[in-house]
């Protein structure tokens, strides 16, 4: 990107971002970040919930990013999990992904900084 076209994205709207369809995709943060994610089809499960709140309970920094759009019915749960647990959450109404992405993700658990967890998705 030469200067004018930096200067340009500037007065358009900021900074480009880096990796911005990896920030897309996992609720405005990076993937090495991520500690855990629970994808729409997982919401209601009531075992993938406990296992989260585990994960909550284990990792006390962090914070839980929370898509209102896909959690919709099951969103009251998730904050609750994250206030029980006192991690800061972040409430995202980005609908950018869910028509881009099967099955996206709908709430996760990111560190400040690169933590690199293989499986981040439970089962």
């Amino acid at each position: 990107m030469d200067i004018n076209e930096r200067l340009q994205q500037e007065q358009l709207g900021g900074q480009p971002k880096i990796n911005p369809d990896e920030q897309r995709r996992y609720l405005g943060t990076f993937r090495e970040r991520v500690i855990a994610a629970i994808k729409v089809s997982q919401l209601t499960d009531k075992t993938i919930q406990s296992q989260f709140e585990k994960i909550l309970t284990n990792h006390s920094t962090g914070k839980v990013l929370i898509d209102q759009t896909l959690t919709t019915d099951n969103f009251p749960t998730f904050v609750s999990l994250a206030t029980k647990t006192h991690h800061p959450f972040t409430v995202l109404s980005d609908v950018t992904v869910k028509n881009q992405v099967t099955d996206p993700i709908a709430v996760l658990l990111a560190a400040d900084t690169a933590v690199n967890v293989n499986n981040i998705y439970l089962d």
